[in-house]
This record gives structure tokens, sequence and C-alpha cells, in this order.
């Protein structure tokens, strides 16, 4: 019998450790596919039901062995003891056999919910890539714009030949381009601690633009004057407004001021043109119709002197006046003159020295200093009259005689700038001139001079002459601070 059983029990024996090998194989390959995929349900799924039934296998294999084992040493007794222990374990593995089959159809679903919803991730994730993608070459592009709008603006700041000025909500500059530090003559450190208004030259006009801007937020080509660092005064427009930025940002201001002072000094000597124009007409008529009476009552009263010797006094105060009257009427002749003989190469300096020799032994200047600084380069020569240079010279010397009140310092400069232009300045530390008599200083018979000591007719003879010559005279005042009067002549032939 036991001859029969041998080979069943082999049989069993092998076939239970077969079933152990082969399940073990089984969950090492359930095993890597897991490991390839941790998020495959289906992997997932073979892994677990693969480990059931090794523990399955497992279990029903030891009890197969056990069992023989037992038979064959004659204990079946023992075995009847743990046999339900073993049955128990199988039907075990076998129920957690079965709910894992009975559970995955539900776990795939939401497996496949699950990969659904990444797929989806996926694909929002690729359009966030996308549009990332995109918002930085957004982001670049207009960075790119602005920094060139950036670069623009800058280069508009700094090359505009006006001054802009920009700042805070009390005044205080915050930035001014270079044609700003141009103007004021300051330096850009002075101008940052300083406030716009401390560059008005009177107090009364700041505070009247700022009532302006403060309601209606913006002022449009207002006129003002500007004081330098120098104390030279200019005459500005000013336009300005308010900005108030973006969220979040400070209110300032924003100033555009444009220099009219030479267009201003140009109209005023365009208007000074016509209107000596039209008084030169008008002075040639009246004194060439005043001259002939004055030159008969003149030698009537030179004839009377002779043969009247008791009416004497009397007859020298008619020739005294009338010799008066006669000066007037010549200064009043070259005034109106239209034209110049006798031109011809005149030396600047040459002239000037001698009209200060000239002066010099004047009792009037014997208290004054006079400085003289000329050109050391080559001859200043220009195209003209001597004795007409010499007499506006002479004019403008005299008249800061009387500014100084003969006892002051006196300068005379010469000097040739890179555009052929001879210019002649003379300065004085005088009284100066106020500001609304600048503009009337070159019209015939305008004085301040008191009665009797000047006919008004010196500066606009004068301005006549230098006229003729085809340059030009400027004055520069301040009342208290001095006068400066400059001629500008075109140059001649140089020589050495």
């Amino acid at each position: 019998m036991t001859g029969y059983f041998l080979p069943i029990l082999a049989v069993d024996i092998l076939g239970s450790v077969a079933m152990v090998v082969i399940s073990l194989l089984c969950l090492y390959k359930a095993r890597i596919l897991r490991s390839t995929d941790p998020d495959n349900a289906l992997f997932l799924y073979l892994m677990w039901i693969t480990t059931g039934f090794t523990i399955f296998a497992i279990s029903r294999s030891f009890g197969h062995i056990l069992r023989q084992f037992l038979v064959l040493t004659a204990n079946e007794q023992t075995w009847q003891a743990i046999s339900a222990y073993s049955g128990s374990v199988n039907t075990a593995t076998f129920m957690l056999v079965g709910l894992i089959t009975l559970f995955f159809n539900q776990t795939w679903n939401i497996n496949q919910k699950i990969l659904s919803s990444r797929k989806r991730l996926e694909a929002a994730h690729g359009k966030l890539v996308d549009l990332n993608q995109t918002l930085e070459h957004k982001v670049i592009q207009r960075t790119e714009k602005l920094t060139s709008s950036e670069h623009k603006c800058r280069r508009i700041f700094e090359q505009s030949l006006d001054t802009i000025i920009v700042t805070d909500h009390k005044f205080q500059i915050m930035e001014i381009n270079p044609a700003g530090i141009a103007l004021t003559g300051y330096g850009r450190e002075e101008i940052m601690e300083m406030g716009l208004g401390g560059f008005f030259s009177h107090a009364s006009d700041w505070e009247q633009l700022s009532r302006k801007i403060a309601a209606k937020e913006y002022i449009l080509n207002e006129e003002a004057e500007f004081s330098r660092k120098d104390q030279e005064s200019l005459l500005v427009l000013i336009t300005g407004g308010v900005d108030y930025g973006a969220f979040g940002c400070a209110k300032t201001h924003h100033f555009i001021i444009k220099n009219v002072n030479e267009k201003r000094q140009m109209e005023r000597q365009i208007a000074q043109a016509d209107k000596l124009a039209a008084l030169g007409e008008l002075s040639a008529g009246v004194a060439h119709e005043i001259n002939n009476p004055l030159g008969i009552i003149l030698g009537y009263a030179q004839l009377l002197l002779k043969e009247s010797p008791e009416h004497q006094e009397d007859l020298k105060i008619i020739e005294k006046h009338v010799k008066n009257c006669k000066g007037v009427v010549s200064d009043l002749l070259s005034f109106s003159r239209k034209g110049s003989s006798e031109q011809g190469m005149v030396d600047v300096n040459k002239v000037i020295d001698d009209v200060v020799k000239f002066l010099s032994n004047h009792s009037d200047f014997r208290n004054i200093e006079i400085t003289l600084t000329p050109d050391t380069g080559d001859r200043l020569n220009v195209r003209g009259n001597e004795q007409e240079l010499s007499q506006v010279l002479i004019n403008l010397m005299i008249n800061a005689c009387h500014a100084v009140d003969k006892k002051g310092r006196i300068q005379i400069r010469t000097m040739k700038d890179m555009d052929e232009k001879i210019s002649i300045m003379v300065r004085d530390d005088g009284k100066g001139i106020e500001e609304r008599h600048l503009s009337k200083i070159f019209d015939p018979f305008f004085t301040t001079k008191p009665v009797g000591q000047g006919t008004g007719l010196g500066l606009s003879v004068g301005y006549g002459i230098i006229k003729r010559h085809h340059g030009d005279i400027r004055v520069q005042s301040r009342k208290g601070k001095g006068t400066v009067f400059t001629i500008l002549l075109p140059a001649g032939e140089t020589k050495a």
C-alpha cells in the first residue's frame, strides 16, 4: 500500500513546492511591474492578487506537506487537531483574493477618473506653460518698449534746450536738466537744496504764480524775471502743471522754462530802431528849420555886441543860449544823419587808449580809477569812422563818470569772439539804471539827469553811429550794482 502511495505523496509535495515557487515568481513579476508605474491600478491589482495567491499557496502547501508528514508518522490525530486552523487560513486567504477581485472594478473606475483628471491636469499644465511663455515674451516686449520709452524721455529731458524742472508738492526741486543748470548758473547740488521760488528776482512774481497753480493746477506762458547766481536777470516764460502720477505716487509739479531774454531784447531793439528811424526823419526836418533862424539870431547878437557895449551882458546871455540851442540842433543832425563819409580801418584799442588819455586830463575823472583790459591777440580792426567811434566812447565814459558820482571805478575791456565780432565793454560800479528806464535810454531827449546837465541825445546819437557801423549796443544794469554797456562791431581786416 505504501508503495502505491509514494508517487501520490511525491506529486503532492512537489506540486505544493512548485505552487509556492510559481506564486513567488508571480509576486516578484508583479512587484517589478508595480515599480515601473506606481500609479497604474492594474499593476496594483496584480500585486495584491499575487500576494493573496502566494499566501494561499504557502498556507495550502505547508498544510499538505504537514498532513503527509503526520500521516506517515502515524500522527493523524495531531493533524485532525490542526487541520481546522489550516483550512481557516486557506479560506481567509481565498476570501482575500475574492475581495480583491470584487473591489477591483470600483478601484479601476476610480483609477480611470484619476487618470482622466491627470490628463486634464497635464493639458491644463501645458496650457499654463504656453501662457507663461507667452506672458514672459510679452513681459520682455513690454520691458523693452518701456526701456526704449524711458530712454527717449531721458534723452528729451537731457537734450532739451529749454529748462525742465520737476519739484515735489512743496516746490522743492527734485530733477533739473542740463539746460536748467546752465540757465541758473548754480551747481546741481546747490539747486537740489533750493526751492523753485528762490530763482525769482521778485518774490511777488512767485507768490502770484504759486497761487495760480494752487487754483488751476497749471500755468501757461507766464512771464517772470529769473535771477542767476551771478545776479544777472533773465526774462523767462514758465509753463507748468500738477502731476499726480500713478496710484500711490506723491504729487509733483513739472515746469518748462524758456529763456526769452535775447528775443525780448531783439524785439525791443527792432522797436527802438523803428522809433529812432521815425524820430530821425522828424529831427532832421526840425533841425534844419531851427538851425537857420538860430544862425541869424546868433549873427545879429554878435553884431550888436560890437555896436552896443551898454547891452553887452544881455547880448552875451543871448549868445550863450543860442549856442546851446545850436549844439542841440547839431546833435539832432548827427542823430538823423543816415550815412558817414571817410570810413577806413580803425584800431579799436588805439581809439580807446586815445579816449582814456584825453579824459584823464579832465577834472571830473581825477578821482576815478580807470582800468583797461585790451585783447592781447591780433589787432582789433573795424571798418568805420574813428571820430564817430571816439564820440560814442567819450559819451559812455562821461555817463559812467556821472553814474559813479566822479569817484569810483570804470573798467574797459576789448575782446574778439569766434564769430569775428569785436566787443567793447564799459563797466562802472555806480548807482545803476532802474529797470523801468532800461527800455528808454536810447530814446532821443530821454535823460534821468537834472535839468541843464544833459540833452538826452548822447546815447541815441551813439546808438545811431553804432548801427551805421553795422554793429549793436547793449546794456545790462541793476539798481545799486552798476551798469555795463557792450558795443559789438564786425571785425575788419586783421594785421599783425
